[in-house]
Order: C-alpha cells, then structure tokens, then sequence
C-alpha cells in the first residue's frame, strides 16, 4: 500500500470516528420537540403539543403575555373556536408621554366590529407589521382602525392626505419662536416617537416625494429620517418607539383606480407595496352587522324592521355606484345622519332627501326615487 493510500485510510477513519461521536451525543440528548403520536379523533389530533412552538401559538396550554387579553374579549366575540383565539396587548395602564397619551380614542359602544377584519388587524400589531387597509368610500375603514385603538388603549393619529400637502405635515419644519428657529415635530414623527398608531388616511394621493420619505420607516427594524431637521446625520435618524404602528388606509391598494370613481388616486411604488406585511381589504359591512349598528345607536326610534330596510336601501344604491349609475353612495355615516334626523322627529323621506338625494344630478335622483319607492313602496316614513 502506498504512503497516499495510508493517508486516505487514516482520514476515513478519522471521519468515521467524528460521526460516530456525534451520533452518540445526539442520542444522549432529549428531545426538544414532543412525538406526535397518530391520533384518529382531528379534535385530539389538533390540541396536541409541540413544546417548540410558541407558547401563545399552541392549544392547550397557552398563555398571556404581561398585558394581554385574549382576541374574543377585546373584540366582544361570542362565538369563537379556542383555537382562533389570540393574546392581544392592551395598554389600560399604561404611562403614554403626555404629548400623544390625550390622542386614545373613546370606545363607540354602538360600533359591531367585524371579527375576521379585527382579527387581522390585530394580529398584525402584534407583529409589529405595517399594515394596508382599503376598500370602498364610506366602508368603515378610519372607523374600524380607530375602534381598535380605543379597545386596546393606543394612541390614534388620523392624517388625511392631498396631492398638494405639505411634507412638513408629516415630517415637521423650523417655526419662530423668542427670536429664534425652533423645529416642530410633525404628525409621524410625533406617532414614531411616542408610539401612537399612525392612520396614514388617502395614502394613495400622497404626493410621490413623500411617500418616499417614508420608504425607510416601512421596512422592518427601519427608521425614519427627518431631512430637513438641523444636525447631525445621527440627530436626523428617529428609532421608531417599540409601540409605533402605521396603517395606511386609502380607496385603492396603491394599484391605481380603474373605475374613475377616485379622482386623484396615484399608482404606488411596488417596493412601498411590498413593505406592507398584511393588507386587508374593507368592504361595507355585512347587513346584519349594519342593522345591529343602527338599533345599538338609536334603540328607541330604529326597530330592527327600520334597520333593515334602511340597510337594504343603502345597498340597492351601492349596487348602483358600482355599476356607475351613481357618483355618490351611501355610507355607514349617512345611515347615521339619517337616523339622527328621524330621530329628531323627521320623515324618513326628508331625511333621505336631505342627506343623500339631494346631493345628486336629476337623472341620477330619479333613479334613487324608484329604490327608495321600491323597497317603502308609495308611503312615506
């Protein structure tokens, strides 16, 4: 045998000897993950547990963060499969900097919140994503965002966006004041400092070179960079507060608008798109939801058979905006509007002229007529 093939011999041992340790190590050591054992019954099978996973992710034990509630509490759901059910973070005593603490919203207790887009929502918060929200004019989607910061405790800072805004809306700008420059934090970066949930509302007019200057704070881990503040590049750099959340609601998901239903609406930088980790899209509520909404604010003049008949005149009309036989459609807060007029003692025929029909051109109020006709017939309520 040659000196080579020796050599060759020794390291092969030496290999061999290596994996045999290694093999002999790994049975020594326990198992971190639980065996699974077959199960025929789905509802046994779905509650085991996998010790490796995260305790508030797994059936059967799990458990509450410090300052947690579970999902079915904070959104007031009856009915819920325990396995759905999550741990939410709810800030009801917590010590918010006193610039941002008196923007929590008030709880709405006539408001249903819709479970799945809740669930959503929330989930994503927990995990620290950015989220899209949009849907149709008039969905909810401001309201919906708002009433979950009021039933977890979160600051809520609303700014609506135009194309001709100002970035010092937004970011901030340098203001007299006793003689000298002093700079004035702007909505985000108030939100980013002390950790509100920043509702970016219209975010799809935004005007481009803003929206840019949020591309960084829209990563994970980012930060956002106030160009225009005097200082160091450091002194520029604002790290987000562990808290801050941002929600950009608009009509569109930033794809445009085909319809022509949303003058002003801009095509959005695929890679802005691409930083959202959940986007969840807001249609108008489920009529029930609708009905429940109307009857909880107004119990003593909106019986359940008002309700749905309203419900189903505003959605005979939003069948006709979509179908472009409308440039106006009616939305949760008109239903209000109209409510609070009958509930002052108006007809319901006025109330719905007042808040919606007499907003259209004569063609398009012709039309709302027959609707109105056809689900109240000639009487008038």
């Amino acid at each position: 045998m040659s000196k080579e093939d020796k050599k060759s011999d020794k390291v092969e041992d030496l290999v061999k000897k290596a994996l045999k340790e290694a093999l002999d190590k790994r049975r020594s050591t326990p198992m971190s993950v639980e065996m699974i054992e077959p199960c025929d019954d789905e509802d046994k099978a779905a509650s085991t547990i996998v010790s490796s996973a995260p305790a508030s992710f797994t059936d059967g034990i799990r458990r509450l963060k410090p300052n947690q509630m579970w999902f079915s509490e904070v959104a007031s759901v009856d009915k819920i499969d325990a396995r759905e059910d999550f741990g939410v973070t709810v800030f009801s005593d917590y010590e918010w900097d006193e610039r941002i603490a008196s923007f929590i919203p008030e709880i709405n207790d006539s408001y249903v919140i819709d479970k799945q887009l809740a669930a959503d929502i929330l989930m994503a918060w927990e995990l620290n994503e950015k989220v899209l929200c949009y849907g149709p004019t008039g969905a909810g989607k401001s309201s919906l965002v708002e009433q979950l910061c009021a039933r977890t405790g979160r600051p809520f800072v609303r700014v609506n966006c135009t194309g001709d805004m100002d970035s010092s809306m937004i970011f901030g700008q340098l203001t007299a004041k006793d003689g000298s420059t002093v700079w004035v934090d702007g909505a985000v970066t108030e939100a980013v400092k002390y950790g509100a949930v920043f509702a970016w509302d219209e975010w799809d007019v935004t005007p481009p070179e803003i929206s840019m200057g949020l591309q960084w704070l829209l990563e994970d881990d980012g930060k956002l960079f106030l160009k225009e503040m005097p200082g160091s590049t450091k002194d520029k750099q604002i790290i987000p507060h562990e808290h801050f959340r941002i929600v950009a609601i608009g009509n569109t998901q930033g794809q445009g608008d085909d319809t022509g239903a949303h003058a002003g609406t801009n095509v959005q930088n695929s890679a802005t798109l691409d930083r959202f980790g959940t986007a969840v899209f807001v249609d108008y509520l489920h009529p029930l939801i609708e009905e429940k909404m109307l009857t909880n604010k107004w119990p003593d003049t909106i019986n359940g058979k008002a309700a749905k008949e309203l419900v189903k005149l505003a959605n005979l009309i939003r069948q006709g905006y979509k179908a472009n036989q409308f440039n106006l459609t009616i939305s949760p807060r008109s239903l209000f509007s109209i409510c609070r007029k009958v509930s002052a003692g108006s007809t319901l025929k006025k109330a719905f002229a007042l808040v919606y029909l007499n907003k259209l051109n004569d063609t398009q109020r012709r039309v709302a007529d027959e609707l109105f006709g056809k689900v109240y017939g000639t009487k008038e309520s």
